[in-house]
């Protein structure tokens, strides 16, 4: 009887030992994050503007999108270790210590503060020549970055905003140098914040006597005062996070608002953080957005060009990832400092169109 068990438990062994293995690479993460082409996303299916709603556009101004896995499995490691068009990367900073779910939470807050600062940058444009358009706004400062040691880490969600702390002497700060100004290490201090319901609550922070900090990343943003900007417009809902659509959100922005078009029925597409002041910022996944568009057919595809002596220039990663994916890059990839950069080109495709 116990060597009639013992060959089956050998069997039994046979098939297990293979299928634990298969489970655990199908399922065991790692710090690591792999970038894979992702598609293509027409603007005005995001945000609308209500203005010159006869106007037709022929062509169509699109964001560029990839697919971000943060912490694969050793499965889809491999897989996208041996696909010419995936990128893979450890994870780093404060990436590692975040969840999954907080590194999401991140990429809408930068998504959510991108459409604002593209409203700002198209509405700001499009005034100087029509006195019709008006747009208001107002500075936040909204958590951007957490510690482990942050005291209350869980109650304080990203993309709240700081409204005030009570420093030393009980003086009211609401800025972050006041912030700094007004309290000593180990300390404890009653803060004001603000969530995405628009509800105020209150914590009690401590300044950590090892690193100074309170253990909170704030960061300065304006917001749109939807109310007080003509003409109005909506925002349809997305799972596509991160701030690197901000240029292409501009144009198209300002082109719902223009009398004109500046398509000239072509498809156009793109990549590019946009600053307040209209420039245009570092994105990353730069091969995957090459891919993306060239595999949608786009005619012209925009990318952030810094500066050519800089090591991480968007622009010279892009000439060489046509280079490895066999794509020509003459009249196709058009580099941009700006917005005012990328609105002259497509002008100058037809005339001055502002």
């Amino acid at each position: 009887m116990n060597e009639l068990l013992d060959y089956y438990w050998s069997k039994i062994k046979l098939l297990i030992i293979p299928y634990l293995l298969f489970m655990f690479l199908l399922v065991f993460p790692i710090n690591y994050y792999v970038l894979t082409p992702g598609g293509i996303t027409p603007v005005e299916n995001l945000i609308t503007v209500d203005y010159n709603q006869d106007k037709v556009i022929e062509g169509s101004i699109s964001s560029t999108y990839v697919m971000s896995v943060n912490r694969p499995s050793f499965f889809e490691f491999i897989i996208g270790y041996f696909s010419k068009y995936s990128s893979i990367d450890k994870l780093s900073g404060s990436n590692l210590s975040y969840t999954n779910e907080e590194i999401t939470q991140i990429s809408f807050v930068d998504k959510a503060t991108s459409v604002d600062a593209s409203i700002i940058v198209a509405y700001n444009e499009m005034s100087k020549n029509n006195s019709e358009i008006l747009i208001a706004y107002d500075e936040a400062i909204l958590v951007y970055g957490k510690s482990t040691y942050l005291s209350n880490y869980d109650t304080i969600a990203f993309g709240d905003e700081f409204i005030q702390m009570v420093g030393d002497n009980d003086v009211i700060c609401t800025t972050t140098s006041e912030i700094a100004v007004n309290s000593q290490l180990g300390n404890t201090y009653t803060f004001t914040f603000r969530n995405a319901e628009g509800e105020t609550y209150i914590v009690d922070l401590t300044k950590n006597e090892d690193t100074g900090l309170f253990g909170i990343t704030l960061k300065l943003y304006y917001i749109v005062i939807k109310e007080d900007t003509f003409p109005s417009y909506s925002e349809a809902s997305t799972n596509i996070g991160g701030p690197s659509g901000g240029l292409l959100q501009t144009l198209s922005i300002y082109n719902m608002l223009s009398d004109t078009d500046i398509t000239h029925g072509l498809k156009i597409a793109g990549t590019g953080t946009i600053d307040y002041d209209g420039s245009v910022g570092y994105i990353g996944g730069v091969k995957q957005k090459v891919a993306t568009a060239y595999l949608n057919r786009v005619d012209i595809f925009f990318m952030p060009y810094l500066d050519e002596t800089y090591y991480y220039d968007n622009y010279m990663e892009a000439l060489r990832a046509c280079e490895e994916l066999g794509i020509d890059p003459e009249g196709w990839l058009v580099p941009v400092a700006s917005f005012a950069d990328a609105l002259d080109y497509l002008n100058n495709l037809g005339g001055d169109l502002s």
